[in-house]
């Protein structure tokens, strides 16, 4: 299996090659470098080159920064968006969502930073499992209350902590505060990323939409005349 990884390696690096030069006789190096696709492209060949030419230990796994090169054939399928229209116009709504997605983001870290602090202040106490040993769970510091926070507010096994403050502090209240901050974490902020992107996918479907009557009135303009 190693050997057919090298030897695939070694094509699609000479394929990326051709490629690459035959756009560059082309459309010359200027108009090759004014696309910034070209120049990811170009970076790709370049750095499978390196990758050959670094030199191997006895394994053939090769050491210092040989696994770091490798890591950029990834990258390889990144060159599937200049041909697929429908992908490059996800990522461009993605990219033009940056803004709006930044301003939640921040939403979201203060979310967890206000509620690991409450659950710091009343929850600090070790938590204790069934078999009477420490949980990995706890809240007993800022840090760890904050990558508590996050579990709980990824979904991933919240009601287990939940259950687990409710069996050491004997009382059913914490379950409201889990159960808020689900809602609101969880269910609301999470959700308004996905909103946000819906709502710039809408709008660039509106625009498209706004395009192709315009160009239909001119046309129409242009034939009754």
């Amino acid at each position: 299996m190693t050997e057919i990884n090298r030897i695939a390696n070694l094509f699609f690096t000479v394929i990326f090659a051709v490629e690459m030069v035959l756009k560059i006789y082309g459309f010359g190096c200027k108009k090759y470098v004014a696309d910034n696709f070209n120049n990811f492209d170009a970076f790709i060949v370049i750095m499978s080159y390196v990758e050959l030419v670094v030199p191997q230990d006895e394994s053939g796994e090769g050491g210092g920064g040989l696994g770091m090169l490798r890591a950029f054939r990834l990258l390889r399928i990144f060159k599937i968006i200049k041909s697929w229209e429908s992908l490059k116009v996800l990522l461009s709504t993605v990219f033009d969502s940056l803004q709006a997605i930044t301003n939640l983001g921040v939403l979201i870290v203060l979310f967890l930073f206000i509620f690991a602090l409450l659950c710091k202040q009343f929850f600090s106490a070790k938590l204790l499992d069934d078999g009477g040993e420490e949980s990995r769970y706890s809240f007993g510091d800022t840090f760890t209350a904050l990558i508590t926070m996050f579990i709980i507010l990824t979904g991933e096994n919240w009601n287990e902590v939940m259950i687990l403050v409710i069996s050491n502090k004997k009382s059913f209240a914490p379950a409201y505060l889990f159960i808020s901050m689900m809602l609101l974490g969880n269910f609301m902020l999470l959700n308004l990323f996905l909103a946000i992107l819906l709502k710039s996918i809408s709008d660039i479907g509106e625009e498209e939409d706004d395009a192709e009557q315009e160009q239909a009135n001119n046309e129409e303009e242009e034939n009754e005349n």
